[in-house]
């Protein structure tokens, strides 16, 4: 049984989360926090956390969250991953917690986590899962096709779920008429940034469990 799903952040504004689970949300991924590019690093509570979350799980929305990684190190990958564990204390998360790893958005190309290594970047990956594992949540990496393909080593991080973003054209009405081609494994497809769902005045990212 396939779920559908969102994921939101700050962006999205205020959502009207009983008009989306109308619409036929069944989950949503919401952003918890970020860690700045620059090289302070500074971590970063998602202004509308606290109120997305509550929004979803009253209006019987499933909730996971991911978490925007700069890390460069695995001390940072756990510090990032105690953020998280300790903002969702006494919220039912009910689907993964994931870490989220893309190049950042600096101007430049030049933010902190950017330019690590294919190693380092898999160890800063394996060091966030294995944190919310211990804290007893279902870890998960958020990342593109060819990220997964060319900036992680994917045999080393085979115990965790897969968050696959991959804009194959595929539209809500049938995603996997237009499948992504990525040969891993994953459990969850984000298959578009141009969703439309009631109850959220912007586009959103529409994602489906396999």
């Amino acid at each position: 049984q396939n779920k559908n799903g969102i994921d939101v952040a700050k962006y999205q504004g205020i959502i009207d989360w009983k008009k989306t689970k109308q619409d036929g949300i069944d989950f949503a991924m919401i952003r918890a926090g970020f860690r700045g590019y620059g090289e302070a690093g500074t971590i970063v509570e998602d202004t509308y956390f606290k109120t997305n979350i509550k929004g979803a799980i009253n209006n019987g929305i499933d909730v996971g969250v991911y978490f925007f990684s700069q890390a460069i190190s695995e001390k940072e990958a756990i510090e990032e991953a105690n953020f998280v564990i300790n903002l969702v204390k006494g919220y039912r998360i009910t689907y993964p917690i994931a870490i989220d790893t893309e190049l950042s958005s600096h101007p430049e190309g030049k933010g902190r986590a950017d330019s690590l290594s294919k190693l380092q970047r898999t160890n800063v990956v394996s060091a966030f899962c294995n944190r919310i594992k211990q804290a007893g949540y279902e870890p998960m990496i958020y990342a593109n096709k060819w990220w997964l393909n060319a900036q992680l080593d994917m045999t080393k991080l085979k115990n965790y779920q897969v968050w696959l973003a991959h804009y194959t054209g595929a539209t809500k009405e049938d995603p996997f008429a237009k499948p992504s081609d990525y040969q891993g494994s994953y459990t969850m497809w984000q298959y578009t940034d141009k969703g439309n769902v009631n109850g959220i005045i912007t586009n959103v990212d529409m994602n489906i469990t396999k």
